[in-house]
């Protein structure tokens, strides 16, 4: 047992030497962000968390992190999701400097996430999303409508926009 883990040790190093170039490496850390509800005094805040993801199209990857949300030490310490009611990452598309970045939810009527809820998540993904130089602007959908805010309480949701 001692000899195969020997030659093990000795050769999992040169096997990595192998592997294509470009394969490690071609990551980059980025922001997301989880709510913090462990503080004593009123209120809650958006903290900032570190991720790694590929750095050839890191938008997507970052905002799957997020909705990942927190690990789960993250959450033991009290840091929260933004993501409500089965959140999915349906489709990311950037246009110029704007990015629109749509979710998919099953709606239920035991599952209503309240206007705080939504606006948190929205202002996450707003967030998480400008990190990146190129997006100056981000449109965020969940069922093709905007339904973060008061839309959300008088169970008026916006349509979101089809040409942007």
């Amino acid at each position: 047992m001692g000899a195969l883990l020997l030659h093990f040790l000795c050769v999992l190093p040169l096997a990595l030497l192998l592997l294509p170039l470009g394969a490690a490496g071609q990551t980059r850390e980025v922001t997301v962000y989880f709510w913090e509800f462990n503080r004593d005094e009123p209120g809650d805040d958006m903290i900032p968390f570190k991720r790694f993801v590929d750095a050839r199209a890191p938008l997507r990857p970052t905002i799957e992190a997020l909705i990942a949300g927190p690990t789960e030490a993250e959450n033991r310490d009290r840091y929260g999701s933004v993501a409500y009611g089965g959140m999915k990452l349906s489709d990311v598309r950037v246009k110029g400097s704007t990015a629109r970045i749509d979710f998919v939810r099953e709606i239920r009527k035991d599952c209503n996430p309240g206007d705080l809820q939504t606006l948190r998540f929205e202002a996450a993904v707003i967030r998480t999303a400008k990190q990146f130089p190129n997006i100056k602007k981000v449109i965020v959908c969940v069922n093709g409508m905007n339904e973060f805010g008061i839309g959300m309480v008088e169970d008026r949701p916006k349509p979101c926009p089809t040409n942007w």
